[in-house]
């Protein structure tokens, strides 16, 4: 789940249609804060939150030994996008390969699992 959670994530991302929008939001939430907690709560913060009922969920059931399931959220999402979405934000580089996407996933989903999985 947590795999192809990430990859969908990251190619949700990367996509130029959202990469746009973002900086604009960006941009203004110094003026207008509203713009940006909007925009938060209704993107990264509803994501964080559906992963972390998941987690809560795996918690209760054992599977998974998590303190703090809403930063264990934040971490693992923060990590599927490592080096491959703030390339893009800043237009220093190109989106990413099928292939660099499951590399990056994959390590990310190791290290999240190695921190938290029940032994």
């Amino acid at each position: 789940m947590l795999t192809r959670l990430g990859k969908a994530f990251v190619e949700f991302l990367c996509q130029p249609s959202g990469i746009s929008p973002l900086r604009t939001v960006m941009s203004i939430a110094e003026r207008m804060p509203e713009v940006g907690r909007s925009f938060y709560e209704a993107g990264p913060m509803c994501g964080i939150t559906r992963l972390g009922a998941h987690l809560d969920a795996q918690v209760e059931a054992r599977v998974l030994k998590i303190e703090d399931t809403e930063v264990a959220a934040a971490q693992a999402l923060d990590s599927c996008q490592s080096t491959m979405f703030k390339p893009l934000l800043f237009n220093a580089g190109g989106a990413p390969t099928e292939e660099r996407v499951a590399y990056v996933v994959g390590i990310a989903v190791r290290t999240f699992l190695a921190a938290y999985q029940r032994r």
